[in-house]
């Protein structure tokens, strides 16, 4: 009886793969394996108007330097060629290798066709277009360089123009000094005695 019960509650998987026993990209971006070098996390990331950027993580588990060449297909110039080190990592977007192109036919949401090349061998995989909308993403979202730095020019101050409207809300000071500002045709003499 156990052995009926532990047949029927195994039976599901008894027959079929384990998908962890195939290789396989958990997450938006795609994964190959070419001899001793594995590519992973490999994506490019633009906005849909200014440049694109290629993001990847170059594993090489050998034991000789590898060099390794990861191509656009397409014809958009997106190429990197990489030298990694034995049983080193090489990262390729913000923070290491930087590969980039002005602008790119492709939008967000499309794939392109992308070979990776390593010691006489390639393969072709389908590799995602993303931007900044999932935020894991957004930061390896390339942004223009401008060409040259805008210079602010003043070409006159600002006037005011217009009539003046309402009144003074005060009353004017009073001064218990007498005025010394002779009044027009007054004599000078008094002021110049008092001075």
């Amino acid at each position: 009886m156990a052995l009926t019960a532990l047949a029927t509650a195994t039976g599901c998987t008894a027959t079929n793969a384990q998908q962890t026993a195939e290789p396989y990209s958990p997450g938006a971006a795609a994964a190959t394996t070419v001899g001793a070098v594995h590519v992973a996390g490999l994506f490019v990331a633009t906005d849909g108007d200014g440049p694109a950027a290629l993001v990847a993580r170059i594993v090489n588990s050998g034991d000789d330097a590898a060099s390794v060449e990861i191509s656009d297909e397409g014809g958009s110039g997106l190429r990197g060629s990489f030298t990694v080190e034995p049983s080193t990592t090489l990262e390729v977007g913000p923070g290491g290798e930087q590969v980039r192109v002005p602008d790119l036919a492709a939008t967000p949401g499309q794939v392109l066709q992308m070979s990776v090349s390593t010691g006489g061998s390639s393969t072709t995989l389908a590799v995602p277009v993303l931007d900044g909308t999932l935020e894991p993403y957004a930061a390896y979202v390339p942004t223009a360089t401008p060409t040259a730095s805008p210079t602010a020019s003043v070409t006159s101050s600002p006037t005011a123009t217009g009539t003046r409207t309402g009144s003074p809300t005060g009353s004017p000071s009073s001064s218990s000094a007498p005025s010394r500002t002779p009044s027009p045709g007054a004599s000078t003499t008094a002021a110049e005695d008092e001075g």
